[in-house]
């Protein structure tokens, strides 16, 4: 779930950056982009995506991309750009981790190491023309720390952004997360994260997100 510094977008607190005039919400709740292929129009580097009818896009910055069902905020598809971990301080600040690099094994072996998580093996993985490392995660059974934001949830801080002004994700309660992330060839790391909020809907998730992620091109040359 995510955490930007000034605005809180989370399935907690249902508030959503909008950073692309096709995809703004209506008064109502979000409008769904219509069935086709798009490109990010900030997200670096640019990646093209075909979506299915119902669909839409809540946010496209710098760093970070969310396409979203408009049917539920409580899955998802979330890209990351040279995302840091997160300082696992009980507070939880917006602050990385001392001493972890940002390279896709670096960050795959922290994940793992967290005694937060329970991960799956780590298993290579290739999309868009970018070969990578894919793991599953989720909260430990018997995990019991919260951040001071989650209402007693158990939790676990995964990124920061390297900003200021940028995002944090935390993972809470039954949430399931599948990572596959990536060194780019011109530097820098990306992560996707097809992310079930409610864990229970991830194998839901993983049939309707598959498709888009599998179709995922992203402009590296």
């Amino acid at each position: 779930m995510r955490f930007p510094s000034q605005l809180i977008a989370t399935s907690l607190v249902a508030v959503l950056v909008v950073a692309c005039s096709d995809a703004a919400p209506n008064p109502t709740g979000p409008r769904a982009l219509q069935a086709g292929t798009y490109r990010s129009q900030a997200f670096q580097p640019q990646v093209t995506y075909t979506l299915p009818d119902g669909w839409w896009l809540p946010a496209d910055t710098p760093d970070y991309l969310g396409l979203q069902p408009v049917s539920s905020e409580l899955i998802g598809i979330h890209l990351f750009r040279d995302p840091l971990p997160a300082s696992q301080d009980l507070s939880c600040p917006i602050e990385p981790e001392p001493g972890v690099g940002g390279a896709a094994l670096a960050l795959v072996n922290w994940a793992r190491s967290l005694p937060g998580f329970v991960s799956s093996n780590p298993k290579p993985v290739s999309l868009g023309g970018l070969q990578g490392i894919q793991i599953d995660l989720a909260i430990a059974a018997g995990w019991t720390p919260s951040c001071p934001f989650a209402n007693g949830l158990p939790t676990v801080p995964l990124f920061v952004g390297r900003s200021g002004d940028s995002f944090r994700w935390v993972v809470a309660g039954s949430e399931r997360l599948r990572l596959l992330l990536f060194d780019l060839p011109a530097g820098g790391t990306l992560i996707v994260d097809i992310d079930a909020y409610d864990g229970s809907l991830m194998d839901t998730l993983l049939a309707m997100a598959t498709p888009i992620v599998a179709g995922l091109e992203f402009a590296t040359d």
